[in-house]
């Protein structure tokens, strides 16, 4: 893992290319959760149109209810994920960093 994260800061072509694929594999996930929300989106509105057609009563605080669970589940799966991510990019910088800064002022 070092080796490539040393690569990736020697070369900047590599770094342009590694930037380019994380930004690409970014645009992926966010299009597969919009996809999710979607059908999430679309089988909520098969099941109201079920409950009016056999002529149950649409239970619409259950429905937010639901609605805002899975929203406040997604936000804090995304925050932590986030967190971790930022976490470890900044001890890697800093690690990376530390050995720059010894490379350049050491006695050579």
């Amino acid at each position: 893992m070092d080796a490539i994260i040393q690569a990736l800061i020697e070369n900047p072509v590599y770094l342009a290319v590694a930037v380019v694929l994380a930004v690409v594999i970014l645009f992926g996930v966010i299009r597969k959760l919009i996809k999710l929300v979607l059908v999430m989106a679309a089988i909520l509105v098969i099941y109201v149109a079920y409950l009016v057609w056999n002529g149950e009563e649409v239970d619409m605080e259950r429905i937010k209810e639901g609605v805002q669970s899975a929203g406040e589940s997604i936000s804090e799966k995304a925050d932590e994920i986030s967190e971790s991510m930022k976490e470890k990019v900044g001890e890697a910088v800093e690690e990376k960093l530390d050995e720059k800064t010894k490379e350049l002022f050491s006695p050579n």
